[in-house]
């Protein structure tokens, strides 16, 4: 079967037989095996039936970059894209949209835009908010909604947004079908199971194991050069020995560290581009810094090159002028960039476009760079097979280690991936074992992470009754693995007792441990705590006993970020006596933390000084301790950057505002990232407002004077 000029490999002529038969299919292969096909043959067959289809994706960078893609095949009057700061062709019959927010539509039911009392300039579809915010959009006709594609659908068991998954895939009703798209996991039966059993219908599975371009893996030592792991390992041996002889002769020998440089160098012309993969901001700047400085760096790319890089920096001069350094620049045109989260949106869109057009030959980058957006190399290097995780270093799971490796080997260029991984004698008997592992190939099962909001427990208590709420406490994966667990159990037990032989007090102590073990697995877990959820809201005055809404919770019902926290400083009226501007300001320091080390100068407005006493008072309250105790998670409280937000509010640069902040780190991005999401979360409060005319076209003027420049910028 070909499809796009492109032979169909025979899993992915499965899964189409499937959507031909109308089915749900979940598909689970590698990286870079072509599992997106899948999901462009669906929206065809969808809209070739006149009907429509959701794409929902986990991160803002890999919707973004579908949301170009399917401009450019589909047109643009067939796509809308749905963000948490913009909305664009929102009746497009592809849409587009973070997960977050089709759960939140499915969650909160369908709204009348009359009861908005504005207008929607449908004309403009780059306007993000002229009076409409993603917490406007109405559910799409369900009539007309045939598909739900979710990528990445192992981020369910994501300690923070999982939740988010497994809400959305219980709450869609199940005659829209769904297409999972997953990196491969060892428990994938499993979850198909629970997906079938959810879905009330056949769940097909796909599975591909094997790479459509194969992996080889290089060990880089300045000791041994790059070779296999069985060289490595055996030189190692070697060197063990060698140096136990040393430390008897009192002899120590350290030995010289084996630098990126020095790896890159093992490196051939034919390896190149590679992607270099290392877990700090600060490290990834820095190294690629050294890179285009050293001589090695310096004779990396082709003069021919050097012409086109040139066409693409004077287009970029003209769409952000004073934002390209004369050593980006440099760096650019030797080959040499650099890609994390806290980049410069315009630049990150640039180094993107570079390493797309294959002018880059070696990008040094975090994690993030693998998620979802589509940037092969032929080499990938790890700096590290362990990262450090805000406390202390720790391995790098199977599933990290295997999305990041997978960029290795473009399908159709390159007949073989490398992955290459940094390691010295001196430090390898620490990671011998987390080397192993990850070389198993066998991903970590995908756990239910679930733990309900505030914001989805209000909305439930106010449309279902206990019964319903109960039933769909007993759909989510979380109650099926304890079920599946607690049948383990039981079997176990009663082989024990069948069994009835051996050492009687070994087994009756076996059995007591395995019925304590399922006494707990038993006990409504998630009633529970859904119960504890629903008391602390009575208690503190946002429920009626008969659990209808207070106004506390009704303000509740419409914030989705640090939900209790904004709640309660609307409560105490700490924004009553604010401008917009202000407003939109206090947002950004809810939204965004800074690295640990940027410090930002004091405000030299003192008014900030009152603002700050009054939200403290209420983020050291006990409401807001006691809910982030039940929600196992602390509140986002950056006091220092609101008086930036403000800034950015009344029409100030982000050059200029970067000027208040001291980081060894580009944090462009950060800050664009906090002005995006304090976009959404004024578009929340502005719901609360609805009936308040005046304050409604505040934070509606204020929302258009947000939305210019970098936070525009589709990244």
């Amino acid at each position: 079967m070909v499809y796009r000029g492109l032979k169909l490999d025979p899993f992915q002529r499965q899964a189409i037989n499937y959507i031909e038969e109308g089915k749900s299919v979940l598909v689970a292969a590698p990286t870079g095996t072509g599992k997106t096909l899948i999901a462009d043959y669906l929206i065809e067959e969808v809209l070739d039936e006149g009907g429509e289809v959701i794409y929902t994706a986990p991160v803002k960078a890999l919707s973004n970059q579908k949301y170009r893609e399917y401009c450019a095949f589909f047109g643009r009057d067939k796509v809308g894209l749905i963000t948490g700061d913009l909305v664009i062709n929102r009746d497009a019959p592809i849409r587009i949209m973070t997960t977050e927010i089709l759960r939140n539509m499915l969650l909160e039911g369908p709204r009348m835009l009359e009861e908005f009392g504005a207008q929607i300039d449908d004309d403009d579809e780059t306007a993000a908010v002229d009076a409409y915010s993603p917490s406007d959009v109405i559910l799409p006709d369900l009539a007309n909604l045939q598909a739900v594609i979710i990528d990445e659908i192992h981020f369910l068991d994501d300690e923070d947004r999982g939740t988010v998954w497994e809400e959305l895939l219980i709450y869609l009703p199940s005659s829209i079908r769904i297409l999972g798209l997953s990196a491969t996991l060892s428990n994938l039966e499993e979850f198909a199971d629970w997906l079938t059993e959810i879905r009330e219908s056949k769940v097909e599975v796909v599975l591909e194991t094997e790479r459509a371009v194969p992996l080889q893996l290089r060990v880089g030592c300045k000791d041994t050069g790059l070779v296999d792991r069985k060289t490595f390992e055996r030189e190692y041996v070697r060197w063990r020995k060698k140096r136990k002889h040393q430390k008897k002769k009192g002899r120590r020998g350290r030995g010289d560290q084996t630098r990126h440089i020095d790896l890159l160098k093992m490196l051939s012309d034919d390896d190149l581009p590679a992607l270099y993969f290392i877990y700090s901001r600060k490290m990834v700047e820095t190294l690629a810094t050294k890179l285009s400085r050293h001589g090695h760096g310096k004779r990396l790319n082709k003069r021919r090159d050097r012409d086109d890089i040139d066409e693409h920096l004077k287009a970029f001069d003209k769409r952000h002028p004073e934002v390209l350094s004369h050593d980006l620049r440099r760096m650019y045109r030797r080959g040499i960039a650099f890609h994390h989260a806290g980049l410069h949106v315009g630049l990150k869109a640039l180094v993107e476009e570079l390493y797309e057009a294959r002018l880059i030959r070696v990008l040094y980058c975090t994690s993030t760079f693998a998620l979802g957006i589509n940037m092969p190399a032929r080499t990938v290097i790890f700096d590290s097979l362990t990262k450090f995780n805000g406390t202390e270093f720790v391995p790098l799971s199977i599933r990290e280690f295997m999305q990041m490796a997978g960029r290795a080997g473009r399908r159709g260029i390159d007949p073989v991936g490398t992955v290459v991984v940094r390691q010295d004698f001196q430090f390898y008997g620490e990671v011998r074992k987390v080397f192993k592992r990850l070389l198993t190939d066998i991903s970590e099962p995908v756990e239910s992470a679930f733990n309900l909001s505030f914001h989805s427990v209000v909305n439930l208590v106010d449309r279902f009754d206990e019964k319903s709420i109960r039933y769909m406490l007993n759909q989510s994966f979380k109650a099926y693995q304890d079920a599946q667990m607690a049948r383990a159990v039981e079997a176990q037990i009663a082989e024990i007792e069948e069994r009835a032989a051996g050492d009687e007090g070994k087994e009756r102590k076996k059995l007591a441990t395995l019925r304590r073990e399922l006494s707990l697995l038993e006990r409504p877990r998630l009633w529970e705590n859904f119960s504890r959820k629903v008391s602390f809201l009575k208690r503190h005055g946002y429920l009626q006993p008969d659990n209808s809404l207070n106004a506390p919770a009704q303000i509740l019902s419409h914030i989705k970020i640090e939900e209790v926290f904004v709640t309660e400083l609307l409560v105490n009226g700490v924004f009553e006596d604010r401008t917009a501007d202000e407003l939109f300001g206090m947002m950004v320091g809810l939204v965004q933390t800074l690295p640990r080390q940027a410090r930002v100068f004091m405000p030299s407005d003192e008014k900030w000084f009152d603002i700050f006493d009054e939200m403290t008072a209420v983020y050291e309250s006990s409401i807001v301790a006691e809910s982030e105790e039940l929600m196992d998670r602390e509140s986002t409280y950056t006091p220092e950057l609101m008086p930036l937000g403000e800034r950015w509010a009344k029409g100030d640069s982000l050059a200029d505002i970067l000027q208040e902040i001291q980081c060894r780190t580009d944090l462009s991005g950060d800050l664009v990232g906090g002005f995006r999401r304090a976009k959404d979360l004024v578009s929340q409060i502005r719901q609360v407002h609805r009936d308040d005319e005046e304050r409604w076209k505040e934070l509606t003027d204020v929302l258009r004077r947000v939305s210019r420049d970098e936070v525009q910028v589709l990244d």
